[in-house]
């Protein structure tokens, strides 16, 4: 008996590692260095001007296969009790094609942008199954505390991991395509002790639900109205955090003149600021409520978007008070980045049904991966409508939090019902 609160731990440590594992992935690959690479580098320079539209797509197309596979490979898994099966293929896959990525050289774009869309298919619908141990892995009360931790495990596994490569890049002068061999190392090293480690929840743990056909199950959750109206916030308030994640460095290059190693480095301070931000967000959480936490977040997206675009205003600063400025906004955006993403998980975490955590949380991948597919897509396509010029496309951004917001107004009112 004294065996199982032992073995549950290292469950919830092995669960929280893969996090800090994982993360590699987006923080490296997306978000700096290998999408500075891939506009660089990759795109011949006489088409230097498409490449917002080409990141965009390569993330939306590997988006949208999440979409279409995750509820049911949610119900499968809750079926037949196989979540860390499924959470193993989908890693063993990430980490192959993260690491082939090191192959793709100039004029490679076709190559590359396949490799990007199965590797982000993998990496996200990995996660279905990853957060739909949640659950099972503490009391209901506990769930949004662990769902924090293992995000600030997340943001702190991003920072070590980009700290690596961005030693590698100054001091060793290896080739920015090799950070993608980094990003895949990580993510197996850190990420293996949970799929060794981690089990499903026996069957007499899950109800009577798991006994449900896939079909009739997919069906039950259009009864599911809390979670529904939840999911068509999150739609919109995951566009705006999916394109920020892809652009945030191209954007800084771009619109305020950072070198590449300003954008590292400023990638670098968004995980270290996130990583109390995550923990703060998850305090308040605990005491207000996931979803008064999240709109909290929200508000402050706004802010943080308004005074994004103020700061890239073509004459408004002069370029170096600009950038100094943008450092200011960049560490609010850290602060809210976890925080928006913890206490989501944790929501659906807290009103998930015994036995559904796969499909509860395969249902929060489709919303959350649709906006990856139109976030990024529309960002592009008007960044190269207006020729480079991002101010348009950043607002975009800022007009998806403030429909997510008011739609979760809504939910706060089921809440107090």
């Amino acid at each position: 008996m004294n065996d199982v609160p032992s073995r549950a731990a290292k469950q919830r440590f092995a669960w929280c590692l893969y996090d800090f594992g994982n993360s590699a992935y987006p923080t490296i690959i997306m978000t700096a260095v290998y999408a500075l690479y891939f506009a660089d580098v990759i795109v011949p320079s006489a088409q230097s001007a498409s490449s917002d539209k080409w990141w965009g797509w390569a993330n939306g197309i590997g988006a949208l296969f999440v979409v279409l596979t995750a509820p049911f490979l949610g119900s499968l898994a809750d079926r037949v009790r196989k979540k860390r099966l499924f959470l193993g293929l989908h890693f063993v896959v990430g980490v192959v094609t993260c690491a082939a990525l090191a192959l793709a050289g100039p004029g490679d774009v076709g190559f590359a942008m396949l490799l990007i869309v199965v590797s982000l298919y993998a990496f996200e619908g990995g996660n279905v199954f990853y957060n739909a141990f949640l659950p099972e892995l503490v009391g209901v009360g506990a769930v949004a505390k662990l769902g924090a931790r293992g995000w600030a495990f997340g943001y702190a596994g991003g920072l070590a991991s980009l700290g690596v490569v961005l030693l590698l890049l100054l001091f060793f002068g290896v080739d920015a395509r090799y950070c993608a061999l980094v990003a895949a190392g990580w993510w197996l090293v850190f990420g293996l002790p949970a799929i060794v480690l981690l089990r499903d929840a026996p069957r007499s743990a899950q109800g009577v639900v798991a006994r449900r056909s896939v079909r009739q199950r997919l069906l039950g959750l259009r009864e599911e109205g809390r979670l529904l109206r939840f999911l068509a916030a999150l739609f919109f308030y995951m566009n705006a955090l999916s394109t920020i994640f892809v652009f945030a460095a191209v954007f800084t290059r771009t619109s305020l003149g950072f070198t590449k190693t300003e954008s590292i480095v400023l990638i670098l301070l968004l995980n270290i600021v996130a990583i109390p931000g995550s923990l703060l967000f998850g305090k308040l959480a605990e005491r207000r409520g996931s979803l008064w936490s999240i709109g909290l977040s929200l508000v402050l997206w706004l802010f943080v978007v308004a005074a994004a675009i103020t700061t890239a205003w073509p004459g408004l600063f002069e370029p170096a008070l600009a950038k100094g400025l943008f450092w200011g906004v960049a560490t609010l955006a850290a602060l809210c980045i976890g925080a928006t993403q913890a206490t989501s998980r944790s929501y659906v975490g807290e009103i998930t049904r015994p036995g559904m955590s796969g499909e509860f949380f395969g249902m929060m991948a489709i919303a959350g991966r649709a906006s990856a597919i139109l976030g990024p897509i529309v960002f592009g396509e008007l960044s190269d409508l207006c020729g480079g010029d991002q101010r348009l496309a950043l607002a975009s951004v800022g007009g998806f939090f403030f429909i997510g917001l008011l739609l979760l107004l809504r939910c706060r009112e089921d809440a107090v019902a």
